[in-house]
């Protein structure tokens, strides 16, 4: 008990130290899940109007509610803050800890070393940022735990629930979710009373009604549409491109116009392309590549310091002692669902297009990884010369792993948390009452998410509001306009060449043209003390920053 003491205490200060500036900035998501969570709390609606909906409206698409309800009652005590919209996966992520404890020591025989599962699920880098950031994929691994423990102690109505609220969390959920409730049906047969099943499946039908309803009834699934493998548009042009590669080998000579043969046309065509990528991305998403050496390479998903994946490369030997151990112990009860799992999880993730190694639709994956990590761990440890040689080097993964968490990792994610942004808004709406206008130019990227965020305009007129007013401001300005404040659309606009009349206040993102040539007065700074917006004023007709301003 007192090794999980130390591991919970040791994940808290991961999960929750700097949880508000590191990573630094929020993306998109983030400030939606917060200003929907805002929203919930002020009307019982998202902020497009639907009332308490399995599936929240956002501008982008629709999105699993479950994270943003439990978001709500952060927000009524902490405000609308990061620290509010972050601490729900941070704390769910600290309860798996228990959770596996309790599954490994209950029904997994760990006994004496429950405390290693706890270890493996609480420091690997695949939940370093996704238990520190507005994911709703965070909320799985303790639901999912729930439902097991709760299915191994026979008390199916409550695993029948916490099974169910899963529908509420992440959309491919819908793809693995029945993936597994067969299999724990099918390797626990002997153990089934199906008699005793009507009631836990009366919850469950209940419970996952409106998720599994709204799926079928709104545009839910548009988001799958749009990445998966099979509506690719550059899929076409491939086939297009090796059957002609094909029938040149041959010896067909090149015209105009020319057509696939019979031969092309059964090797090359979209099904086999579908089919190559469908089982990259499998054999990716089981890869040492991807769970020991590299993992997912989007900064928001993923802390990438050297020679680490999804786990620490150390964990890639308990891994393989882990799966030579199930593979050959013949009495232990649960190896089938173990091996079965590990092998189906990656599933509903190869068919997107870059689903062999993208993190949190390969989080099916996670418990069974750990579990195998976890048994292989058991082994090791219980040899006395093994056990400080690995927990030597697992501690100085650890330690290196997450000094380049708090360092190195802040300055190179910048970009992917839409570092400034928050800052920018924040300038913008001090200002507003200085001035007859305040434009805030995001260049590419839009600032409405961060606008709402911060300046929370009241989520009853605001769900009236839409379509939301918009139109050309000034010459060559065109974006959403809240009272005197300007969000642009996104764009690159050239702010030395642009005429406003006028008191304006304009804060614009770096990465626009023109601003060499215009002096500005204050910067929103990044991590690595790069500017990355600059506030220009211009109180006189004429262009924007140009001598005759009055500053």
């Amino acid at each position: 008990m007192r090794q999980l003491l130390a591991v919970i205490l040791l994940t808290s200060f991961f999960r929750l130290f700097q949880l508000s500036v590191n990573p630094v900035g929020m993306y998109w998501d983030e400030l939606d899940t917060g200003y929907q969570a805002y929203s919930l709390l002020q009307t019982g609606r998202d902020y497009f109007g639907n009332l308490f909906p399995a599936h929240l409206q956002s501008f982008a698409d629709y999105r699993s509610g479950l994270y943003m309800y439990l978001t709500v009652p952060l927000v009524k005590l902490l405000g609308l803050t990061p620290v509010s919209v972050r601490l729900t996966a941070a704390a769910f992520s600290i309860v798996s800890v228990f959770l596996i404890y309790y599954l490994a020591k209950k029904h997994l025989g760990f006994g004496k070393f429950s405390w290693i599962p706890s270890l493996v699920i609480g420091l690997a880098p695949w939940m370093a940022i996704q238990g520190r950031i507005a994911a709703e994929s965070a909320l799985l691994i303790p639901l999912i735990l729930l439902g097991l423990i709760y299915f191994f102690s026979k008390r199916y109505s409550l695993s029948a629930l916490f099974f169910a609220l899963t529908l509420w969390t992440y959309g491919t959920t819908k793809l693995f979710l029945p993936i597994l409730l067969i299999l724990l049906v099918v390797t626990n047969l002997r153990r089934l009373n199906f008699r005793q099943l009507l009631i836990p499946g009366l919850i469950f039908a209940v419970v996952a009604f409106l998720p599994v309803f709204e799926t079928f009834s709104k545009p839910v699934g548009r988001r799958m549409t749009e990445v998966s493998v099979l509506t690719d548009p550059t899929i076409k042009t491939q086939v297009d491109f090796q059957r002609l590669q094909a029938a040149l080998g041959w010896g067909a000579a090149r015209k105009l116009g020319m057509q696939p043969g019979l031969p092309e046309k059964i090797t090359i065509n979209k099904l086999t392309a579908w089919g190559q990528i469908m089982l990259g991305n499998y054999v990716s998403a089981l890869s040492p590549e991807f769970l020991f050496l590299s993992g997912d390479p989007n900064l928001r998903h993923h802390i990438p310091a050297p020679l680490t994946g999804q786990f620490y490369l150390i964990d890639l030997i308990a891994f393989v002692i882990g799966i030579s151990f199930l593979l050959t112990a013949k009495n232990f009860q649960h190896r089938n669902l173990l091996l079965l799992w590990l092998l189906l999880s990656p599933l509903p993730s190869i068919i997107t297009r870059d689903g062999g190694n993208h993190a949190p639709r390969l989080i099916f994956e996670f418990i069974p990884v750990v579990l195998v990590i976890s048994y292989g761990l058991k082994s090791l440890l219980s040899r006395r010369l093994l056990k400080f040689g690995y927990l030597a080097v697992l501690f100085c993964s650890l330690s290196f792993f997450y000094y380049y968490f708090f360092s190195t990792y802040k300055v190179i994610s910048a970009p992917e948390f839409d570092t400034g942004f928050l800052p920018a808004v924040q300038t913008a709406v001090a200002n507003s009452s200085k001035y007859d206008r305040v434009i805030l130019d995001g260049a590419n990227e839009s600032l409405l998410m961060a606008y709402l965020f911060v300046a929370r305009p009241n989520p009853a007129q605001f769900q009236k509001s839409f379509p939301l007013p918009s139109g050309k401001i000034i010459e060559g300005v065109e974006g959403y306009q809240f009272g005197n404040i300007v969000v642009l659309y996104p764009g690159i606009r050239n702010w030395s060449k642009i005429t406003a009349s006028g008191s304006n206040f304009v804060v614009v993102s770096t990465l626009s043209p023109g601003l060499e040539n215009i002096t500005s007065q204050d910067a929103v700074l990044g991590p690595d003390s790069t500017p990355l917006f600059v506030t220009l004023e211009a109180r006189s007709s004429g262009p924007i920053g140009t001598p005759d301003r009055e500053l």
